[in-house]
């Protein structure tokens, strides 16, 4: 599906139209299309255009500390705000420093379109400095970004520049949205053109499910006897919260998600299994689907990838009818064999399917009986020692009911997943398909400026903290009142943890001096606490949400305790295809 433009030239103008610079036009065009908020650093080729984005009475430049934490910045504020998040760095090291949050961005399918500096056309070659448009010994941008995003090309006269960022935004914020990025010569955003911008993009509706596709759903749901839904990432994108309750409710089907889908469906609901799969995973999730409880399983918006399915757990599949759902149909049936695929956006489908099953359909429900989460002080238990896994379940008792919590790559999944209670006013976000350590510390930033009225936290562990922490400095720098909890527990813990289950010595992961987080924190300008309890926790929470300042937690905790869902990833990692005898 494309969007729909109309035609336009470069060689005339509009009535009225002055001549400006190519930097101006394309403050234009981000204008145009709703942008308020660019996150940035500067450089030589870059120069004028952050000149610019300056001077504009309607766009935000904030300065980052690093080109990396610029764009998880703006990935946080494209998955908070739902709209397409910007990135400004310079050429060589700068547009190389920003590729690994960019790829994060794209394979999460985040709209984030990323504006690199250019050396000028006609010294290219002869070595100027930061040359990075490939001609001769030295890097070439375009080519290293087309691995990380949807779209990497270079923009090197006046008059491709409308047409090629009016393409860079349609690509970004399509259907199946991801990253983008442009690399702008330091002559095109000096040169003046009266040519006028091009038309701007217009939001096309995701293709609606084929007739026959939805017909035999309908048929194979209305056949089952013990359905059971997987919400995904794409179920969060498309908003069909109200659509997965009111099918459980419908069907007596019980609800699980993907760790990147939680929040789409509430976990207070009685329907509610909580995670499923090596990411945060749940026990009595994984208890049912891969039980054989149920005869069939509906897939609502997943690629259905390795920390999604456990590891490709064979029993999720195994001996069911599976219906899988999808914006983009090069996911359907990419790892599993699915007897029904459909092509459509997930909140359009759900409404298909519930206005044509049944409505007096009864059923056996299969939904949790009694369940009731743990509390913090039963997750602590007697140990001396502070457990992450309390400290999280604290967060989810003491956090407003509107708040955005970012949650970083490492043990933080495997206790955010079973221990924070999610629901469609309590969002969780993360960048987990290329799971680069230190994305929640930026993008919270990028969170709280798409979303000022929420209450938004990050949950970090502090490896990951150390690889972005100066990006405090920014929010300080913006009065950013973002709380970050740092589960402390003296280094790469997750990875000793696996090392520790394959069998392997642990070697390396662990710091030879603990990281005092707390101490970095506030010489960076933010307040800081130091807690080993959870009574000192929940003072600290309540001093955080209270002054509203940026404001860090520095969570002394137990490095032995090892979230269970961590065992599918030993699994994968061991080279090991065999599925454990009991669910987790």
């Amino acid at each position: 599906m494309d969007f729909v433009t109309t035609p336009y030239s470069t060689s005339g103008c509009r009535p009225g139209s002055a001549p400006r610079t190519g930097s101006a036009l394309i403050v234009e065009m981000l204008e145009q299309a709703g942008v308020e908020v660019v996150f940035g650093l500067p450089g030589g080729p870059i120069l004028p255009l952050f000149e610019a984005l300056d001077s504009s009475p309607r766009i935000r430049l904030v300065l980052a500390k690093h080109e990396e934490g610029a764009v998880f910045m703006a990935e946080g504020y494209a998955q908070a705000g739902g709209r397409l998040g910007v990135a400004v760095v310079t050429s060589g090291p700068g547009a190389t420093h920003a590729v690994t949050a960019t790829g994060s961005a794209d394979s999460d399918h985040v709209p984030v379109l990323v504006l690199s500096g250019q050396v000028a056309t006609n010294s290219f070659g002869r070595g100027p400095v930061q040359d990075s448009s490939g001609a001769g010994a030295c890097i070439d941008t375009v080519a290293v970004f087309r691995s990380a995003t949807k779209l990497s090309t270079a923009v090197t006269t006046i008059d491709q520049l409308p047409h090629l960022l009016q393409l860079a935004i349609r690509s970004a914020t399509a259907p199946v949205p991801g990253a983008v990025h442009l690399s702008v010569t330091a002559d095109v955003l000096r040169e003046r053109t009266a040519a006028p911008t091009a038309p701007p993009v217009q939001p096309v509706l995701p293709p609606r499910p084929a007739s026959i596709a939805l017909a035999r759903a309908v048929a194979a749901l209305g056949d089952a006897r013990h359905p059971a839904v997987l919400a995904g990432q794409g179920a969060k994108l498309s908003g069909c919260g109200p659509e997965l309750v009111a099918l459980a409710d419908q069907l007596s089907a019980p609800v699980a998600t993907t760790f990147k889908g939680k929040s789409v469906f509430p976990e207070d609901h009685p329907a509610a299994l909580g995670v499923f799969g090596t990411a945060g995973g749940c026990v009595r999730a994984h208890e049912l689907l891969l039980g054989d409880g149920i005869d069939l399983l509906l897939v609502v918006g997943s690629s259905m990838g390795e920390f999604s399915t456990y590891g490709w757990d064979p029993r999720l599949v195994r001996d069911r009818v599976v219906i899988q759902i999808d914006s983009d149909p090069v996911q359907l049936g990419r790892n599993f064999p699915i007897q029904f695929p459909i092509w459509s956006d997930a909140r359009t489908t759900l409404q298909e399917l519930l206005s044509q099953l049944p409505k007096n359909h009864v059923r056996d429900s299969l939904w949790p009986q009694g369940h009731v989460p743990s509390t913090a002080r039963q997750w602590q238990g007697t140990s001396g020692l502070l457990k992450a896994s309390a400290v999280v379940a604290q967060l989810s008792e003491r956090c407003p009911d509107v708040t955005d919590l970012f949650v970083d790559n490492g043990n933080c999944f495997g206790f955010a997943g079973p221990g924070y209670r999610s629901g469609p006013d309590r969002r969780v976000h993360c960048s987990l398909n290329l799971a680069s350590m230190g994305y929640s510390v930026p993008a919270a930033i990028g969170g709280k400026l798409a979303t000022p009225t929420r209450s938004v936290l990050a949950l970090v562990g502090d490896a990951a903290f150390a690889m972005t922490a100066m990006e405090i400095h920014t929010a300080v720098e913006i009065g950013a009142a973002v709380i970050w909890v740092v589960l402390n527990n003296g280094g790469n813990a997750m990875v000793a943890n696996v090392q520790q289950l394959i069998g392997l010595s642990i070697t390396g992961s662990m710091y030879r001096c603990p990281l005092d987080v707390a101490a970095v924190a506030t010489a960076l300008g933010a307040t800081a606490r130091v807690v080993t309890s959870l009574d000192q926790l929940g003072r600290a929470l309540d001093e955080a949400f209270a002054l509203s300042v940026p404001y860090v937690i520095d969570a002394r905790v137990d490095a032995d305790e090892v979230p269970w869902a961590v065992h599918g990833r030993v699994r994968v990692l061991a080279g090991s295809s065999d599925a454990p005898e009991t669910a987790p």
